[in-house]
């Protein structure tokens, strides 16, 4: 079955290196959060082009697999590898329905996802993807997720300095909202579905996780000095993503 997502492959390679707020704000959150990868085993739930499993291979991971249901951007990500070799994975699986690959079940130190749980269709489908991080991870394990916060700023155009329009009509959990992505000669659309922290918080313990820390993103000091407070305070006052830290092991 034919992804949205593949023919979308090169559009998000650029949006990496053309909007500062995925590199200065997301990367720069995400890769806090997560914290020292050397000499571990990562997994990357809906890597997409394998713009962040390439990322940790390079950061240290002795081992980066990198799973998504979308043939297209799993093309685009084994091309990357072949033209520059970083020994990761990339496997055809969706996380939501199939689970893990077998070869990945309790293998890793550390699974993230970017931007992953908001393609969840049913809490069910939520419930499977914390299911298959779980799945993946070794007893003292983590799962680090960048998720769509759900007070994300409703208000037109807020997020277009940054590069995209963000639209909901209902605060529902499920209810769909579009993404319409914006860089220079290229504009796409994608529909995913709000989910609550309560939401996301009962999908982690159903799938037996015992602790969830939820952070707001912060932007780099590199970012500052690219553009001063007056652009990055609007998204930083409403931020539409969120960072999750779950673990396996209660914490002490």
């Amino acid at each position: 079955m034919a992804s949205p997502f593949d023919a979308l492959a090169q559009a998000y390679e650029r949006t990496a290196r053309e909007l500062p707020f995925r590199e200065h704000i997301e990367a720069h959150s995400l890769l806090a959060v997560l914290g020292d990868v050397t000499g571990q085993a990562v997994l990357d739930l809906g890597c997409g082009t394998g713009l962040y499993t390439r990322r940790l291979k390079q950061l240290g991971a002795a081992r980066a697999v990198g799973i998504d249901s979308s043939h297209g951007m799993l093309d685009y990500a084994r091309r990357l590898e072949q033209q520059t070799p970083l020994g990761v994975t990339y496997l055809h699986r969706d996380a939501a329905h199939q689970g893990p690959a077998p070869q990945t079940d309790h293998a890793f130190d550390s699974v993230i996802a970017v931007y992953l749980t908001p393609y969840a269709a049913t809490h069910d489908d939520l419930t499977a993807i914390c299911r298959t991080a779980h799945r993946a991870l070794r007893p003292h394990g983590r799962f680090v997720a960048a998720c769509l916060n759900p007070d994300f700023n409703t208000t037109p155009g807020w997020y277009r300095p940054y590069g995209f329009d963000l639209t909901c009509t209902s605060t529902a959990d499920g209810a769909p909202v579009e993404l319409h992505g914006h860089i220079p000669g290229h504009e796409f659309r994608l529909t995913g579905h709000r989910w609550s922290t309560h939401a996301h918080e009962t999908a982690l313990t159903a799938a037996g996780f015992h602790h969830t820390t939820w952070h707001r993103p912060s932007v780099s000091v590199k970012g500052l000095r690219l553009h001063d407070d007056s652009y990055w305070k609007p998204y930083l006052d409403f931020p539409h993503t969120l960072i999750t830290e779950s673990t396996i092991q209660p914490t002490r």
